[in-house]
């Protein structure tokens, strides 16, 4: 049960959203009285911070000041906001009709909760329903396994994604070194910390995506999530086995990719360099098709 008084806490991270931002501001106050929000804002030269000001109220905050980028917007947010169970939108995303409550809810009936995420609406740039998605990972090893969970759209995607305080305090802030993908590496630092999570099976957000936003950069984020998933691997709190076939595996899509020391050597002689590659579907199909007869 929701004690009195209770709120979900939403950074709103935002540079010159104004186009989206009244409609990000409706969504949230739909869901009164169970959230409140603290705008931070990177010194837009737009009417952002007057459009949130019709929305505050006495819980909710703006903050003006500039930032190195929105992973570095969002630590200072979160440093400073407070609550117990958080979260944060970007200024073009929706926070679904009754999400506040049902999460709330989700959290006082698990004091053991650590993170909670439910599933996405996507919408285009003027709010039309484009589908719905929805992720399921539920430990270090589906996180890390970027190529059966994370690549085959079994991913969270950002704005489904709420947490405790204390989890956040555990874990530590965004890394700043990543620009694309610095929510995929804080959660992987979540499942290292020995979370416990739960899925929510309803939409909880509607994830705009339209030409503008940086989640568009798909091969830069790509990069930030291998440069990751190496990093875990060389922590060792996978298993041998599991470690060892993801290391393989993450050698063969750097070289795919671009990204590997023997970039523009023939791949015959690549994989004679590296015979266990032998043991990844994609190359056995890459290796099917060279052998495929001209005209078959």
């Amino acid at each position: 049960m929701i004690t009195e008084g209770s709120r979900l806490s939403l950074a709103v991270p935002n540079w010159n959203g104004a186009r989206y931002l009244e409609q990000t501001m409706l969504s949230l106050e739909r869901n009164r009285p169970y959230v409140r929000w603290w705008l931070q804002d990177s010194c837009s030269t737009d009417a952002s911070a007057q459009i949130a000001a019709r929305f505050a109220g006495p819980e909710d905050r703006i903050v003006v000041e500039k930032d190195s980028g929105q992973t570095n917007g969002l630590n200072r947010a979160f440093h400073k906001m407070g609550g117990e169970i958080v979260g944060f939108i970007n200024s073009d995303d929706l926070l679904a009709d009754g999400a506040a409550q049902t999460i709330l809810e989700a959290f006082a009936e698990d004091p053991e909760l650590d993170l909670l995420y439910g599933e996405v609406e996507w919408i285009d740039a003027e709010g039309r329903s484009e589908g719905f998605h929805a992720g399921n990972i539920s430990s270090y090893s589906d996180i890390l396994n970027i190529y059966e969970v994370w690549w085959k759209q079994k991913h969270w995607v950002q704005p489904e994604v709420f947490y405790r305080r204390s989890m956040w305090e555990r874990v530590g802030p965004f890394n700043e070194n990543y620009n694309l993908a610095f929510d995929y590496e804080y959660w992987v630092r979540c499942f290292q910390k020995g979370i416990k999570t739960k899925r929510v099976p309803r939409v909880l957000a509607k994830f705009r995506r339209h030409s503008e936003q940086k989640s568009t950069a798909s091969e830069k984020a790509a990069d930030e999530i291998r440069a990751i998933l190496g990093t875990a691997l060389d922590s060792d709190q996978l298993g041998v086995r599991e470690t060892f076939s993801l290391r393989n595996r993450l050698g063969y899509d750097c070289y795919h990719s671009g990204k590997h020391p023997l970039q523009g050597k023939p791949f015959w002689y690549a994989l004679s360099r590296y015979p266990l590659w032998l043991a990844i579907p994609e190359v056995r199909s890459r290796l099917s098709q060279s052998r495929r007869p001209l005209g078959s």
